[in-house]
């Protein structure tokens, strides 16, 4: 498979960017005997440093399953899996866990905030974990707070949030380490359509200014369009794998930075309930 180019698609006649991510012969079987479920089949992809890629397919087709991969939560029955150069399949599983939360990160449909944590703590959790020392990830916290423009709601808790705000302390969250690879799952499913933008819009920033890469999870088409790539899965299996010829740009709107009302919770749609 030819690595994908400057402008995201394959050929000889541009220069090749690094792959970041290297998938060969990567299957996922489930069980056994006669209840084994074989969630991906001879998985073969190349995802470029700085590529913004959407993996697509209805449900039950392994886009899911490869997430999990892809992200160091499960490991592969069959093949490699090369992260930047190493093969991640032979980590240990704390060597692995070391690497979740530093060079790769998830943003979830979920969110998944903690609720008695401000929003700051938040961001900074997973540096916690990683042992960062206190006055570096305050610093990188709250850098990554201004980037999603949420500066103002640091010391907010989760209930005090709508969910547009909470998903992007989540992004926040999730890009406050730097890392190399960031896993989105289904980000704006339980979004307005307004919040939903805003997180798209985050999303190309970011792939956009910093050269983060950036894989979407989506069963959305218009969410997937929003990427330079697009990867549809059927059965376990990569059926297509083509370029976006002009990837949908998230139109800028006013940014939602004022909490609701103290006290109100946010409906799971982002509004206050």
């Amino acid at each position: 498979m030819d690595a994908p180019t400057a402008n995201g698609e394959p050929g000889d006649s541009a220069p090749r960017r690094e792959a970041l991510v290297r998938l060969r012969g990567v299957s996922k079987r489930y069980g056994q005997g006669a209840a084994a479920v074989q969630a991906l089949e001879g998985i073969d992809l190349d995802i470029a440093r700085g590529e913004m890629v959407a993996l697509v397919g209805p449900s039950g087709s392994g886009k899911s399953t490869l997430m999990h991969v892809l992200g160091l939560l499960d490991r592969p029955s069959a093949g490699t899996y090369h992260l930047a150069g190493t093969d991640v399949t032979r980590l240990s599983r704390r060597a692995a866990a070391r690497w979740r939360g530093t060079r790769v990160t998830f943003v979830f449909q979920g969110i998944h905030l903690l609720p008695s944590l401000t929003a700051l703590r938040n961001v900074e959790l997973p540096m916690v974990y990683a042992r960062v020392p206190r006055t570096k990830r305050r610093e990188r916290a709250g850098a990554a707070l201004a980037r999603v423009g949420l500066t103002a709601l640091a010391g907010r808790l989760p209930s005090t949030t709508s969910g547009g705000q909470a998903q992007r302390i989540a992004i926040a969250r999730a890009v406050a380490a730097g890392p190399e690879l960031l896993l989105a799952d289904e980000p704006t499913g339980a979004l307005d359509r307004r919040s939903g933008r805003a997180v798209l819009r985050l999303f190309q920033e970011l792939h956009r200014d910093l050269g983060l890469t950036v894989v979407v999870v989506t069963h959305d088409p218009y969410v997937a369009q929003h990427a330079g790539r697009i990867v549809q899965l059927e059965d376990g299996r990569i059926v297509a794998d083509a370029p976006v010829q002009n990837p949908l740009v998230a139109a800028a709107e006013a940014d939602d930075t004022t909490p609701p009302v103290a006290g109100t919770a946010a409906s799971p749609r982002g509004g206050a309930a």
